[in-house]
């Protein structure tokens, strides 16, 4: 069989792939959490602005409004986060429930695991490539 040409290898798919097999394991390792590395992601995210709108979380995790919205309404379903009304009908507040921060508290050992494995399975000199590579193609 031939060998494909690298530079004629698509990086986007290559990226992807990768990206689909990481959050794989990352979801498998918080599963007895309950959550999933994109619900630690916005649970955090929440955590940190402390009771953000939609508009600014959306903002903040790089979201459009709508696809947020269907994951804060999953978390919400979940009992992991809260939604009140805004200064005005349109402004939607979003902040973690007690369930939500016991949800972080139990992931947070879970993704450093993970983290630390990744990291060795990497090495550090391949680790700090990795961020360096990846800030090179979303800067």
């Amino acid at each position: 069989m031939p060998q494909i040409d690298p530079d004629l290898r698509c990086i986007c798919i290559e990226l992807r792939n990768a990206a689909q097999a990481v959050t794989r394991l990352y979801d498998d390792q918080l599963a007895s959490a309950g959550i999933s590395i994109t619900q630690l992601s916005q649970l955090n995210h929440i955590r940190e602005l402390g009771t953000p709108t939609l508009g600014a979380l959306a903002e903040a995790t790089g979201l459009d409004r709508s696809t947020l919205g269907r994951n804060i309404r999953l978390l919400e379903k979940q009992g992991l986060v809260a939604m009140t009304a805004g200064e005005d009908a349109r402004t939607r507040i979003v902040c973690l429930t007690r369930n939500g921060q016991s949800a972080l508290s139990d992931a947070a050992p879970l993704w450093l695991d993970m983290q630390k494995n990744l990291t060795a399975r990497l090495g550090p000199e391949k680790r700090a490539l990795l961020s360096e590579l990846l800030g090179t193609l979303t800067a």
